[in-house]
């Protein structure tokens, strides 16, 4: 079974290669979901889509309480975005001028989620004659990435059949020998400022919501944050305006907020509204009236939590790890798994195997170089887990 690995890497390849090259943005999913829906029934998998567009996975004759293994089906890229994968030797179109390194892949989201689907469907092909099959579950979820809000994994995590797993496994990051115990809290707001705008010459001295908001980001740049537990922010999208002699009526931005503890994320939170207030108010004291209130709306809220480093889960994944001479790492990152410890499920996040890196970004590169032994750590955590069940 582990061979399978090894011996079907070229036709892994180009399934992650295919499966790149249908885009899926954030809620437009469903040509890729209809895709992975087809390879794990042609394996032999009652497979259905759930109501948000979850593709869910089992044996057709399943054992309760399963092993769930997932990825997401989702990109942070845009509908019109190009992601021709581009191969060594040839001129790379993301990188202008460069040629793609040997053994390197680049596109938009050639890892990042194309690598974690294609590492879901290789595992399942390769338990498909084993009697764990029984046990497991196979989930591609919908929105995981940005606006998503991890829709896909709480709609299966709250739904009876998710509240019946006893594992959840998710392969999304780039660490081989790292396990994602913890799921980072993050929080997301859009933030808009508003006036009447008006003309740059004839109606300057006008409230301008483009200052507010440069004096809002400004002062929520000059933030502080512990290393330990580690919080962040950014603003990650900048929009408004109409023309270059406009005074915008609009201006807004989305901010990020992330911590590994609940308290540092409530702090980081008031700082940052206390920022939105700051910009408002320092506009509306160098311009006349004319304003309206700032709109703040909260467009994301990822739970924070922890699965514990001796629960079963981790451990069977720390032995898979290190039978693969891996020295295993727990960390904190936000993924699928964030949903489902918050629903009171076991959850980790895995490493989808070779080499990767710029994911988010159109210089996203992936080397398949020693992806196996990832599979082959991925399989063993859940034939653990299932062999722990069935004794």
């Amino acid at each position: 079974m582990f061979a399978a690995f090894d011996a079907h890497a070229d036709t892994i390849l180009n399934e992650q290669i295919t499966i790149c090259e249908i885009p899926a943005p954030t809620h437009q999913e469903t040509a890729r979901a209809d895709y992975v829906q087809r390879q794990l029934a042609a394996i032999g998998l009652a497979v259905q889509q759930d109501e948000v567009g979850n593709v869910i996975a089992r044996h057709p004759d399943p054992a309760p309480n399963p092993l769930v293994l997932s990825a997401h089906l989702d990109t942070v890229f845009r509908p019109d975005q190009a992601v021709a994968v581009a191969r060594p030797g040839q001129p790379n179109p993301y990188r202008t001028g460069e040629i793609v390194p040997e053994s390197e892949y680049h596109a938009p989201g050639i890892s990042d989620a194309a690598a974690g689907l294609a590492a879901m469907l290789a595992v399942a092909r390769a338990l498909s004659g084993n009697e764990a099959q029984r046990q497991m579950l196979y989930l591609a979820t919908v929105g995981e990435e940005g606006r998503g809000d991890l829709r896909g994994a709480r709609q299966f995590c709250s739904s009876p059949l998710g509240r019946s797993a006893r594992a959840f496994i998710t392969i999304d990051h780039s660490d081989p020998g790292t396990i994602v115990h913890s799921g980072i809290g993050s929080r997301r707001y859009n933030v808009q400022y508003r006036s009447s705008g008006g003309h740059s010459w004839a109606h300057f001295g006008r409230y301008n919501p483009a200052f507010a908001l440069a004096a809002a980001a400004d002062r929520l740049a000059d933030i502080r944050t512990p290393s330990s537990p580690r919080t962040t922010f950014n603003v990650g999208v900048v929009q408004g305006g109409a023309t270059v002699n406009a005074i915008p009526e609009l201006a807004q931005m989305d901010v990020d907020l992330r911590s590994e503890s609940p308290e540092q994320l409530d702090l980081l939170d008031a700082d940052l509204q206390e920022s939105i207030r700051h910009g408002h108010e320092k506009e509306l004291r160098r311009r006349a009236p004319g304003a309206l209130d700032p709109v703040v709306t909260r467009i994301g809220d990822r739970p924070a939590g922890t699965t514990p480093p001796d629960s079963a889960l981790v451990a069977a994944a720390r032995a898979a790890l290190e039978d693969e001479d891996l020295q295993p790492r727990l960390i904190a990152a936000s993924t699928d798994a964030n949903a489902a410890i918050a629903a009171g499920i076991p959850a980790i996040a895995m490493c989808w195997g070779g080499r990767s890196d710029n994911q988010h970004s159109v210089r996203e590169w992936f080397d398949p170089t020693d992806r196996s032994r990832s599979l082959r750590v991925i399989a063993k955590t859940l034939l653990t887990l299932a062999g722990s069940e069935a004794g």
